[in-house]
């Protein structure tokens, strides 16, 4: 006689049958045959965020809700993250039912029992285990074949398609997202859905970036589960599954979050290695300390190829990076761009060097709060400090016209000379006796001139801040007026004087 394989399941109806657990069913009469998978004691107040489907929630009852809204709210959401069951231990410090929760849970199938008080829950929970040992055994199959996917893709280098491997595993569309601004951190053949993305995000805001260890969003007729990545919720797996389709295991779940953690945290470490080369690159060629060939040569292994490239360097409009230079929007945004690139931070100034073909693909300065200035293209590498001295050059003449961006040699500022070449003409007839009697006599004249100006042509606070006397300041200054002959009295004279100094400081920069 030929037997075919039934599998029995650990039901609500299985633990309500054993008499060792004492255990009665109240509510939900029509979920007896609802699986149990797991049996966990929970005290918070949203343990639907922290168990998952098939989990039979043990409680003395500290988080249950005395009132009758607040009970049907919590059997609800219980219900709808597919908890197996509510037990309650009975005589501890629960609440009465209300007739109003008990409603809802017969409307939803959702069983809620009562536990005797002389039954611990452990009892209940090891009773669960030993009935579910088989399941355990094909779970643990299934986190295998999970890290198998993980050390395969690594092995053949191919973690692009990591996501996808492990999508199919869980049977459920997968998406690795960045919870500050929602960009996803690993390749998916399946995109998000914005509604969701942005609705992630809210969730992330409500909880103060404090993430349950699940979460569970709806976005029309896909139910999605938010899994936090690492331990300082700054990324998060997204699972996303149609109604008609089972829900994911949430252990599963949450080796796939570790699984992709370990993808980003690769990628990150890679990134972060090309990021310091590429700077390391940028300084030797402006300090001129690398052959030309050895430089074209580590262009061209940076994706970079053998130009032409322009080079283009920014700073915050505020300041709010403070000393941490790294704390730029735009760095953040650079991690997520898929054209090459060769970014440094050099003299309080950000630099990005990109061929000139993806310099319209570049970032969008303005709303990232950053003025640019932007060099002419190039095709020598020997002419990249040049270009870096014609970026800031730029930069400059933007900030002091107000505007987002200057390309060099271009008009970007009503005041400010359009080129290294103006600029030096201007410094040289306005300052240039200055500067060659402080070079014959070791003379402070420019230094005085420029905190003159800066201490708003205070006498006490300039002397203060030159710390010299009130009295050989104004010595300085009276030198100064016989030397360019210029009345520093005419406010038109020391508006030249003055952008004549900011001219010579960015030259200086150089």
């Amino acid at each position: 006689m030929a037997w075919d394989h039934v599998e029995v399941h650990f039901t609500v109806d299985s633990l309500i049958e054993d008499p060792l657990v004492r255990t009665r069913l109240v509510a939900g009469g029509s979920g007896r045959n609802r699986q149990v998978t797991w049996a966990h004691t929970c005290e918070v107040e949203d343990p639907w965020n922290w168990l998952g489907s098939g989990d039979l929630l043990m409680t003395d009852g500290y988080s249950f809700p005395s009132d009758p809204d607040g009970q049907t709210d919590f059997v609800r959401e219980l219900a709808q993250a597919n908890i197996a069951g509510l037990a309650l231990g009975e005589g501890f410090v629960a609440p009465p039912l209300t007739s109003e929760a008990l409603r809802t849970a017969d409307d939803l199938g959702f069983p809620i029992l009562l536990t005797a008080r002389s039954v611990p829950f452990v009892t209940i929970a090891r009773l669960v285990a030993e009935a579910n040992g088989g399941q355990g055994s094909s779970r643990a199959s299934r986190v295998l074949r999970l890290y198998n996917i993980l050390r395969r893709t690594q092995m053949a280098g191919a973690g692009d398609d990591l996501l996808d491997l492990c999508a199919a595993e869980l049977r459920a569309d997968l998406n690795v997202l960045d919870l500050k601004r929602g960009r996803q951190l690993l390749p998916s053949r399946s995109d998000i859905p914005e509604t969701l993305r942005m609705e992630v995000l809210d969730r992330v805001a409500r909880q103060d970036g404090k993430l349950s260890a699940f979460n569970r969003i709806k976005d029309g007729q896909v139910s999605a589960l938010l899994v936090p990545i690492g331990t300082n919720d700054a990324a998060a797996l997204v699972l996303r599954t149609a109604e008609t389709r089972e829900a994911p295991d949430l252990v599963l779940a949450q080796h796939a979050a570790t699984i992709a953690e370990f993808e980003v945290e690769r990628r990150a470490a890679r990134a972060s290695r090309v990021r310091a080369r590429a700077a390391g690159l940028a300084r030797d060629m402006l300090n001129g300390t690398i052959a030309p060939e050895a430089a074209v040569s580590q262009m061209a292994a940076l994706g970079l190829g053998a130009g032409p490239w322009r080079v283009t360097a920014w700073r915050a409009r505020t300041a709010s990076e403070g000393h941490d230079p790294s704390s730029s929007p735009v760095v953040d945004a650079l991690a997520f761009v898929s054209w090459p690139h060769l970014y440094a931070y050099v003299d309080d100034t950000h630099l990005v060097a990109v061929l000139h073909e993806q310099y319209e693909q570049g970032l969008d300065f303005e709303n990232l709060g950053a003025t640019q200035g932007v060099s002419q293209p190039f095709s020598a590498v020997s002419r990249f400090a040049d270009a870096f001295r014609e970026a800031r050059w730029a930069l400059e003449s933007a900030r002091q016209a107000g505007t987002d961006s200057a390309v060099y040699g271009s008009h970007g500022s009503y005041f400010m000379p359009n080129t290294v070449a103006e600029g030096e003409l201007v410094v040289r007839r306005l300052l240039g006796t200055l500067i060659q009697y402080d070079d014959e006599h070791d003379a402070e004249l420019v230094r005085s001139l420029q905190v003159y100006f800066e201490a708003n042509r205070s006498w006490q606070e300039g002397a203060k801040r030159l710390d010299i006397h009130k009295q050989t300041l104004v010595y300085r200054i009276k030198k100064i007026e016989k030397l360019t002959g210029a009345d520093l009295q005419d406010f038109g004279v020391q508006a030249e004087l003055y952008l004549a100094l900011r001219t010579l400081s960015l030259l200086r920069a150089e």
